[in-house]
């Protein structure tokens, strides 16, 4: 995966499902009467600290928990009372351990701490409160401090049951004045290189995601698209078809199924699988992330540009036997049928990514120019040990591609031709997402022509683990073969590494397969062969060089928010000592 998806898929980790809030607001009423009876007693007796603890930390945590949503929807952003309880009770344990500290100290130092820790604890949940509403809720800093303000203003207010002491009230107000202005310093300069880079905000990022992966919502998709570029790319079918009739087709895009999950296009492979007749195999484009689809919509596109391309197929009966061209680091697969050819491109046993769609493009132009008619390049996608490169124009692994793919051709458009017959075997996901597979599973399909057998066969899922595509290969009962995977990205939802066999029984996976290609030789008939190629126009993508710019920022972002929580600490430690010495 590139950089973004890594550090996007890896922010996952920090986002979960907020318990419902009758969990919530019991353990947060109990929790209260705890720290009450702990350090709220003031010479009293437990009863008495029990009270404290819920007049001046639990019922104003509750009334802040059943107002937030509407305070926070008046002025024009989005929670639900779960999160917002979720919140008030993670606001109660700031108060609480502030409390706590306080009861120690105070006798450490034979002075009374309690009001004064109280106080700054109270600036310190306005602070985080406010933080965590513009990042989920609403981006304006005045639009959220109304619904960030509940639980400092209603315990302020219930502190007056205890004390009357306006030197408390102003530290309150100067320090929540403080974090405001942090909180604003911070929203503008985080935003600052995300509104440089694509003109949208960077807590619209943060928004979508966590609306995205914790609620399902596709706001990110909203996100993606204002940054998004139109291109037209192409869209390959090489179809095999029986009285007028698909059997086995395959649908080669330029575009990359990404970033994560159902996100965007990340489930590209199935989506247009499941569109068409017959069986599908839908292998990995020459495609980076750049060119992942900025919505799921925008698939609808591709679906079309296929079908058009399908219904322009001229079919011959004729086809050549495959081979194999290895220029440097780069090994392709090609044959021919009918006047196109069809190559597969792999680095195995080498370590790789995606292939950049200057690369492949070049390549096409190169193939086209030796006299094929159309051409479907294929990434095999089929080896990664988690330090992969891409290939990039002007690369020597670029140029030994482009080499590879027209000697291949003009190999091949020099062989005999032959009767094609094909036979295929289809096996729905018999793993699971978390172990690295999507639900098109295995499709093998078994082409034969001038008695050579050669079983292309190809796994919903991204990228393999080293090492497995050999043993694939050398298992199976045909003369050639090559292993591909379709760079779904639907498996990656926990993790941005989540290769074909890292979590399952390669042996259970290899025989499988083997099976399967069993089956497809059983299979095998007679067929019309065709290929055609049309431009899915203004489809919108994410752009050029979007990720790394992307990827850029998210890094600034992260690293700010720590350079702040940093400043909160340092802020509310300096005000603490402030707010002592005046109240000494």
């Amino acid at each position: 995966m590139g950089e973004i998806e890594e550090r996007t898929v890896e922010l996952t980790k920090y986002i979960f499902t907020a318990p419902k809030w009758p969990y919530s607001l019991p353990f947060l009423l109990i929790f209260s009467i705890v720290i009450g009876i702990g350090a709220l007693k003031f010479g009293h007796g437990w009863l008495w600290g029990a009270k404290a603890g819920l007049i001046l930390i639990g019922v104003p945590s509750v009334i802040s928990a059943l107002l937030t949503a509407p305070v926070a929807s008046k002025f024009g952003g989005t929670t639900t009372l779960n999160r917002s309880s979720l919140l008030a009770l993670a606001c109660t344990v700031i108060i609480g351990v502030f409390c706590g500290a306080s009861a120690f100290f105070s006798i450490l130092l034979d002075a009374s701490l309690t009001f004064d820790a109280y106080i700054m604890a109270l600036s310190i949940v306005f602070a985080m409160r406010m933080l965590v509403l513009l990042g989920t809720s609403n981006k304006s800093i005045w639009r959220t401090a109304p619904p960030a303000s509940l639980q400092t203003l209603f315990s302020g207010i219930f502190l007056l049951f205890y004390a009357h002491n306006v030197v408390y009230y102003v530290n309150l107000v100067i320090g929540c004045a403080i974090f405001t202005l942090a909180c604003y310093l911070f929203i503008r300069y985080v935003d600052a290189p995300m509104k440089k880079s694509f003109g949208v905000s960077g807590l619209d990022f943060i928004k979508s995601f966590v609306a995205q992966t914790a609620d399902g919502r596709s706001e990110m998709e909203d996100f993606f698209r204002k940054m998004g570029e139109p291109v037209d790319v192409p869209v390959t079918v090489l179809n095999f078809a029986t009285n007028s009739e698909s059997k086995a087709m395959f649908v080669t895009t330029m575009l990359h199924p990404g970033p994560m999950g159902e996100i965007c296009a990340g489930n590209l492979p199935a989506r247009i699988a499941n569109s068409l007749d017959g069986t599908v195999f839908v292998p990995h484009g020459t495609a980076y992330h750049d060119f992942n689809l900025v919505s799921a919509t925008e698939i609808q596109k591709v679906i079309s540009t296929a079908k058009k391309a399908l219904a322009g197929v001229r079919y011959a009966g004729k086809g050549t036997r495959p081979i194999r061209v290895k220029k440097g680091d780069v090994t392709v697969l090609g044959q021919r049928f009918g006047d196109s050819v069809t190559l597969v491109a792999t680095q195995s046993p080498l370590s790789t990514e995606d292939i950049e769609f200057a690369v492949g493009l070049a390549a096409i132009s190169e193939v086209r120019v030796k006299g094929a008619k159309y051409a479907a390049l294929i990434d095999a996608h089929n080896c990664a040990t988690g330090k992969s490169k891409i290939i990039t124009p002007g690369s020597r692994t670029s140029y030994d591609m482009i080499r590879a793919a027209s000697d291949a051709t003009e190999q091949l458009l020099a062989m005999p031709e032959g009767e094609v017959k094909i036979g295929i075997s289809k096996r729905d996901a018999m793993y699971s997402l978390e172990e690295g597979m999507g639900s098109l599973g295995v499709r093998v399909a078994v082409i034969e022509v001038l008695g050579q057998r050669t079983a292309y066969v190809l796994i919903d899922g991204n990228n393999m683990v080293a090492g497995l595509r050999e043993k694939i290969i050398s298992a199976l009962p045909v003369d050639m073969a090559e292993v591909m995977t379709t760079d779904t990205h639907v498996v990656n939802t926990a993790s941005g590494k989540n290769y074909v066999g890292l979590k399952i029984d390669h042996g259970e996976l290899i025989n499988t397969i083997k099976e399967m290609t069993e089956e497809a030789i059983e299979d095998l008939e007679p067929v019309q062969v065709g290929m055609n190629s049309e431009f899915a126009e203004d489809v919108v993508i994410f752009g050029s060089h979007r990720t790394a710019q992307l990827a850029s920022t998210v890094n600034a972002i992260m690293a700010m928010c720590g350079a702040l929580a940093i400043s909160i600490v340092t802020i509310a430690l300096v005000l603490a000592i402030l707010a002592f010495a005046m109240t000494s």
